[in-house]
């Protein structure tokens, strides 16, 4: 047995005497090197059936990242699983613990930074204050307190709990109605793999039992375009399929009766699918089982929102399935399918997730504003490009990106695109790729020069609210303002300096381009002169020179950019910036 560290040590010692632990043992060191101690915990409220007055634990302490966990005693622990804490499993046979650790952090240290979460961070004090944060959890669980109304909505943890594989969905305004009158009833789903993607799926359209289509969620050009790799059972539920407290099912005869509880039998679902199946196709085969079901995004708040969880493995029997001591006809694979959902078999969860534009972009910073509108990027160069990159991820799903250029090796340096878009136009591969980079992301790529003479092509043009100029050209400044835009928008013209220096930014909201006002402006700002002579050359010969800039100055700049753009769209308006970096990195804003 390892020497007991003192800084453990000090843990029993500053426990001695505790109101409501007590310690049971020593401290033990186990086979993956972390330590455990056995403590005893008192709650001072009436106890429960799942929380009885005094409940043994196990406080688990790994050296090498100084992690404390909390979890059951497999011996006098709690055997339920509550909210805020994971799956209350047996865990494994060499461990005198079980699986359910309370959550008993802040909500901070999921950033791993120890100044924003506030917890200890010394061994001893981070064990005693877990402990202390142990015992205000059990008050609350056996009180029924762990969640409040106001607080967030969260599911189970579920079991097995892995990332991936993942299936995504997105829904519409009116789901609650619609899956409202589809409830005790049950139909086909058709699941894409999203192409490239490892273990990562899309919901693309639900059908009824007899394979028609219901319904049709709004997807970007790149699922739309990703072929069904799955098929699914879906089946709308009036809530939630949990164990109480707060416990997912583990098994199919558990689901089955939670299932049943809502009016459902599964069995019969089961029994009708695989029939069904089998008069359309001759493969059974596994299928997913989706289960959708309303919740609110917060703790007593009316539903505003369907949710669907999903099962894997789900086995129908095809036209040759047969069983020892049944005869092969389809009375015996009806029966066979029946049966299915009702054995005590573990349920294989798979991660759903809700791929809404609101959800996936909360952390980008974007505004709903932004999200609504339209726009056309004129100029798939190193600029055009980050800066279109930036607005998809932040929230715009209709873009247009136009440009009659190819793309050369050369461009690689600093541009958004990669070595398989070589050769390709610059306006089509990055819409291919910003298509690819968002569930929802419909880009357009318009591979022609500007202005289109066309009469479909300018109404192709007419449609967008927002128009970004990135080509750093005056014609096309002046090929803007004479263009017939069909009503007002929002012009944007971007512009990087000679080496990259700085940024010249010009905005207006107006039915046609003001490209004097813009040109002037930009020629009153007090702009380093462009040394054409001292630029670089491309290649051997008599080329011409090419602008110099690094990939991450222009980064710099399309990121100063998007939050201009996001500005001009909150608040359009006339004006000229001229975004200018100093010697020491610093970037000065100058208005004019």
């Amino acid at each position: 047995m390892p020497f007991v560290p003192p800084i453990l040590e000090a843990v029993t010692d500053r426990l001695a005497g505790h109101a409501r632990i007590a310690c049971l043992g020593p401290w033990s060191c186990h086979k993956g090197g972390e330590w455990s101690l056995p403590v005893r915990a008192c709650h001072e409220v009436e106890p429960t059936a799942g929380v009885p007055s005094e409940t043994a634990w196990f406080v688990v302490y790994e050296p090498g990242s100084n992690d404390v966990t909390v979890y059951p005693a497999k011996v006098g622990g709690i055997s339920l699983t509550f909210q805020h804490q994971t799956l209350n499993d047996d865990g494994p046979a060499d461990r005198p613990w079980r699986l359910g650790n309370p959550c008993l952090h802040r909500p901070a240290a999921t950033f791993g930074r120890q100044s924003w979460n506030g917890e200890p961070d010394a061994p001893d004090e981070k064990i005693v204050w877990y402990l202390e944060r142990l015992l205000l959890w059990l008050d609350a669980a056996a009180t029924d307190t762990l969640v409040l109304d106001g607080d967030p909505f969260e599911l189970p943890w579920r079991p097995g709990a892995a990332s991936f594989p993942v299936v995504g969905f997105v829904g519409a305004d009116d789901d609650l109605v619609f899956w409202k009158q589809r409830r005790s009833d049950w139909g086909w789903a058709d699941i894409a793999k999203l192409p490239m993607a490892r273990f990562t799926y899309a919901i693309k359209r639900f059908r009824d039992r007899q394979s028609t289509t219901i319904r049709q969620p709004t997807w970007g050009h790149h699922i739309s375009a990703a072929p069904v790799t799955h098929t699914a059972i879906w089946i709308s539920l009036d809530r939630l399929p949990v164990l109480p407290p707060w416990q997912l099912p583990r098994t199919w005869a558990e689901l089955s009766s939670i299932v049943n509880s809502s009016g459902i039998d599964l069995p019969t679902v089961f029994e009708e699918a695989g029939t069904e199946r089998r008069r359309r196709t001759a493969h059974g085969g596994e299928h997913l089982l989706i289960l959708g079901f309303p919740i609110a995004d917060r703790v007593g708040l009316a539903p505003s929102r369907h949710h669907w969880l999903a099962v894997g493995s789900v086995e129908l029997s095809d036209r040759k399935t047969k069983r020892d001591g049944f005869r092969a006809n389809e009375a015996a694979r009806r029966l066979l399918d029946r049966a299915r959902p009702t054995a005590k078999t573990r349920l294989k969860w798979l991660r759903t997730a809700s791929w809404e534009p609101e959800e996936l972009r909360s952390r980008s910073g974007g505004s709903k504003k932004l999200s609504s509108m339209r726009v056309l990027i004129i100029g798939a160069g190193a600029l055009g490009s980050a800066v279109a990159e930036n607005l998809v991820r932040m929230g715009i799903t209709d873009m247009g990106v136009l440009d009659e250029d190819i793309l050369d090796v050369g461009n690689l340096t600093r541009h958004a695109l990669s070595l398989d878009a070589v050769g390709h136009g610059k306006a089509e591969a990055l819409a291919r790729a910003l298509s690819a980079s968002m569930p929802d992301a419909r880009v357009e790529g318009l591979g022609f020069g500007f202005p289109p003479t066309d009469r479909r092509l300018i109404e192709r043009l007419q449609v967008y609210d927002v128009v970004i100029d990135c080509t750093a050209s005056d014609r096309v400044l002046d090929t803007m303002a004479r263009f017939d835009w069909g009503g007002e928008k929002i012009f944007v013209s971007l512009a990087m300096t000679w080496q990259a220096e700085g940024l010249l930014f010009f905005t207006a909201s107006e039915s046609s381009f003001p490209a004097i006002d813009a040109k002037e402006r930009f020629s009153k700002m007090n702009v380093p002169p462009a040394d054409v002579d001292g630029a670089p050359m491309e290649g051997i010969g008599c080329w011409h020179p090419v602008f110099p800039a690094t990939a991450a100055d222009v980064g710099l700049w399309a990121a100063i950019a998007t939050k201009e753009v996001m500005k001009s769209v909150e608040n359009p308006r006339r004006g000229c910036v001229y975004f200018q970096q100093m010697p020491d990195g610093a970037v000065v804003r100058h208005d004019g």
